[in-house]
């Protein structure tokens, strides 16, 4: 009896614990400061080591293998934490980790669903991990276009040459918009040359932020309209090999290898990115591989380390020419440039290092720079009636390239865009850009008490160095020529003190951040082949045209909090950096003018007054999260605002609007969620006062009957706002007297002045600001399945200052209809044993195939470039 008694106990004993080991605890991991959630978090149990990772909301669920154990809960950049549970723990609740004092902004992503970034200040708008995971994103472009304020304006397919619009700025390769990478600027020349013909590749990001707000005076130089910060991944808590494998339509391949982990107080990861696609259009493929490696090493209780290298290389077959409305209306996907090829290399390096004296002070040294090379041969073209396309190119050319216009019935107004032909051959240029920049940034924080609250100061130093050699070459020998003789070859070098003072006053629900910049340029240009030509000159110093200016930009924020959120107030002077286009002239009597010998080029920065209120925070406990912005910008100084629009009488423009992102908990229950989102901007664009000149109006532009019309009304129906130049049939041009215009008139016309404001040209819109533009979406979740679907929407927009409704017969110039886009994905992840996490996916990117066109981005020498391809991709995410 006894014995069977042991036995029974001995069972007993036997099924609690395996009840213990078959009890699960579960929790969620957030950032303290402001209750973001953690992805990624490491939860072990103390005694044998095992656990697991919070998933994209922060949350975890592990199993207790003991009655009584301690958990542990690690992140990189944060305090570790211990939780003790015992034989009743079930639910730990949430687990508040604290940010290290020496950690860094650099390494340390949120997956917060809010999508705002709480800590800057004024309007901003983030883009969270989980995001970007569902979309499964093409380019970054695909992803930005839902961004309240940003509008993309369509080139390439892909994002390898960005062209973004925010709050109204000239979009093309986003010259107007301070682009980052992980808090650095990563444009090849960001003073001199802002062009974006660099990207990070979007399949290594991890989330993407676009800052608006007073707080956009921490960066520079160009922060007038706004800035975007691609936030790259963090080493992972713990060690994990992990693949990535797409495949899609149009022969569209990317692959991704990385390693990392944290081991101890040091974290490490190393990944590279192959891309390939053959393009929407026909040549159009592009092969691209991303090489990086960063490592965070927390040193001591106040010291930290931060190193970051990355290497990328390209090869496009990249056109700038593309298509008029006859060949677009005709078959959108034909492009004729087969010889046309983009090639590019770009290195770049961070480090930083933080060391904390004392725990409420810190500095931060931060190393940065890159090398970037480009060569981008481009066929030369012309503009030919399709009537006469064939006897144009010769019958082989024809049959090679243009044999879709075989049968077709033309009228007078149909033209295609092809290669010149010269002496029988078609011939290339190139375009072949060098650059180096350079830089050391100095930051401190101070943190202090005051009115019983906590106070923070920010300073910041930053001396900045950069180059950009600028050669164009001709070859009349092939169109495959790839080296040619050298008509142009520039030299820029530029360097810049800059930096900042702030202040975070908190008083009880009160925030009051003051902020002033600093940026003192100085730069010169010399023209090397003229000085070349030169036998005289007596050192290298000779030819330089030096540009040097100091310029002091204010800002203030005003903040309040109410319930679940606040209301903000900003205003802040903001500045675009006088470049190589408009960066060497000068200003006499309000009229910009190359210099003539011996005058001082004094051409001030393009400045602005941004002015802002708005709110953010969630509403019904939570259920309802967002944010709403009114903002009211004003630009001066506006001298380049489109290809080949100069303003020769600088210009005003006002850009004013309202910006809405709102997300919505539909339902939850049972594990199955629904979450509505959507995104509005609504934006109303004038040039107040100036006086424009566009060069290609009537020296490149072919003209249809309609523009020809829509002009003469322009000029007969306001007269005082055009100065018309014709012939005098010697070579020269004369100002026309006339009071109205006609067609015979027209035909003379060899320049054309407007003049905005006043008694001239009233209302006009600025090129490329749609009144709408929409983005709504639902995303489904249960378990391990998410699916959504989500449809964008843009209304028409001009893409010219003269805001020509009609469209001319090369496609140079007309208002661009509105169009929309409907994307859809499906992921679903599950596990293979115990450490094989996988991932599958589709996404379809414009589903409809509803194809519209995108952008004039070059006008003259292009015409249309079309958007809306339908694109199918799946793939697979392991992790291991």
């Amino acid at each position: 009896m006894k014995k069977k008694l042991v036995v029974l106990v001995i069972a007993l004993l036997a099924m609690t614990n395996i009840s213990y080991s078959q009890k699960s605890v579960s929790g969620k991991v957030v950032d303290k400061a402001d209750g973001q959630p953690l992805i990624g978090a490491l939860i072990q149990f103390q005694s044998n080591g095992t656990g697991t990772t919070t998933d994209d909301l922060g949350k975890f669920e592990v199993q207790n293998t003991n009655a009584s154990d301690v958990l542990l809960i690690k992140y990189l950049g944060y305090e570790n934490q211990r939780v003790e549970i015992n034989e009743n723990t079930s639910e730990i609740g949430v687990v508040e980790m604290v940010r290290s004092k020496t950690t860094l902004n650099e390494v340390v992503v949120s997956a917060s669903p809010n999508n705002y970034k709480k800590t800057f200040k004024g309007s901003n708008f983030r883009l969270s991990p989980v995001a970007l995971k569902n979309i499964n994103p093409l380019s970054t472009e695909e992803v930005l276009r839902n961004v309240p304020g940003v509008n993309i304006i369509g080139d390439m397919g892909l994002s390898n040459r960005p062209n973004i619009s925010i709050r109204g700025s000239w979009g093309r390769r986003s010259k107007k918009v301070l682009l980052l990478e992980d808090g650095t600027p990563s444009a090849p020349a960001p003073y001199i040359a802002p062009g974006a013909y660099y990207n990070p590749v979007s399949d290594r990001l991890t989330s993407i932020e676009v800052y608006k707000g007073a707080d956009m005076l921490r960066f520079g130089p160009n922060n007038m309209y706004g800035a975007v910060n691609y936030i790259t991944a963090l080493p992972p808590q713990k060690p994990e090999l992990r693949v990535k494998l797409v495949g899609g339509q149009r022969n569209y391949q990317t692959g991704l290898l990385s390693y990392g982990g944290t081991w101890n107080n040091l974290g490490a990861l190393v990944e590279g990115v192959f891309k390939k696609f053959d393009g929407f259009t026909n040549n159009s493929s592009v092969d691209l591989l991303n090489l990086n490696a960063k490592i965070f090493a927390k040193l001591s209780d106040k010291q930290s380390l931060y190193f970051k290298i990355s290497g990328q290389s390209e090869d496009n077959q990249a056109s700038l020419s593309s298509q008029s409305p006859f060949t677009y209306d005709t078959d959108p996907v034909q492009n004729p440039f087969d010889a046309d090829q983009f090639t590019m290399r770009r290195y770049g390096v961070d480090i930083i290092h933080k060391w904390l004296p004392k725990r409420n002070l810190s500095f931060t040294s931060k190393i940065y720079a890159s090398d970037f090379e480009r060569d981008w041969w481009r066929q030369v073209t012309d503009k030919v009636k399709a009537s006469e396309v064939r006897d144009y190119v010769g019958e082989s050319i024809f049959d090679d390239r243009y044999s879709y216009l075989k049968g077709k019935n033309f009228d007078g107004e149909d033209y295609v865009i092809v290669g010149r032909i010269l002496n029988g051959r078609e011939s290339t240029t190139d375009s072949r850009w060098t650059y180096t920049v350079a830089g050391f940034k100095e930051t401190f924080d101070f943190d202090w008490k005051a009115f019983g609250e906590e106070q923070y100061l920010e300073m910041s130093f930053n001396f900045h160095r950069e180059t950009f050699k600028d050669r164009f070459l001709v070859a009349d020998s092939s169109r495959w020529a790839r080296s040619g003789k050298t008509t142009k070859d520039l030299w820029y070098q530029l360097w810049s003190a800059n930096g900042f003072i702030r202040n975070e006053f908190n008083i009880s629900k009160w925030g009051i951040t003051p902020i002033i910049r600093l940026e003192h340029v100085n730069m010169y240009r010399q023209d090397l082949k003229s000085l070349a030509q030169n036998p005289n000159i007596t050192s290298t110093e000779e030819g330089k045209e030096p540009n040097i200016y100091t310029q002091f930009l204010p800002g203030l924020t005003v903040d309040y909090t109410i319930n679940s959120g606040e209301i903000y107030g900003s205003i802040y002077q903001g500045m675009i950096a006088p470049s190589k286009v408009f960066g060497f002239l000068v200003e006499k009597d309000g009229i910009v003018t190359n210099p003539l010998a011996g005058q001082s080029i004094n051409i001030d920065p393009e400045l602005s007054w941004n002015r802002e209120v708005g709110w953010r925070g969630s509403l019904l406990k939570k259920r309802i999260d967002g944010q709403l912005a009114f903002f009211n910008n004003t630009s001066k100084n506006f001298y380049a605002g489109g290809r080949n629009e100069v303003f020769e009488e600088l210009g005003e423009i006002n850009v004013q609007g309202i910006e809405v992102a709102i997300g919505a908990e539909i339902f939850n229950k049972n594990q199955h969620s629904i979450r509505f989102f959507g995104n509005v901007n609504v934006m109303k664009s004038t040039v107040l006062k100036g006086e424009l000149v566009d060069s290609d109006l009537f020296s490149q532009v072919i003209h249809s009957n309609a523009t020809q019309n829509e002009y003469i009304e322009k000029v007969n129906a306001n007269r005082n706002a055009f100065d018309i130049y014709v012939s005098d049939g010697s070579g020269g041009e004369v100002l026309l007297t006339d009071e109205t215009i006609d067609q015979t008139d027209f035909q003379n016309i060899t320049k054309s002045v407007i003049q905005f404001g006043g008694d001239g040209f009233q209302n006009s819109e600025v090129p490329y600001t749609p009144n709408w533009n929409t983005t709504i979406g639902l995303n489904y979740n249960y378990q391990n399945l998410s699916c959504g679907v989500s449809g964008n929407y843009v209304s028409d927009q001009f893409t010219e200052f003269h805001n020509f409704n009609n469209e001319s017969a090369d496609g140079a110039i007309g208002k661009l209809p509105a169009y929309h886009s409907i994307d859809a994905f499906v992921n679903y992840s599950f596990i293979i044993g115990k450490k094989l996490n996988l991932r599958a996916f589709i996404n379809g990117k414009n589903i409809t195939n509803d194809i519209y066109k995108a952008s004039r981005l070059n006008r003259a020498t292009s015409g249309v470039f079309g958007g809306g391809f339908r694109q199918i991709i799946y793939g697979i995410n392991i992790e291991i």
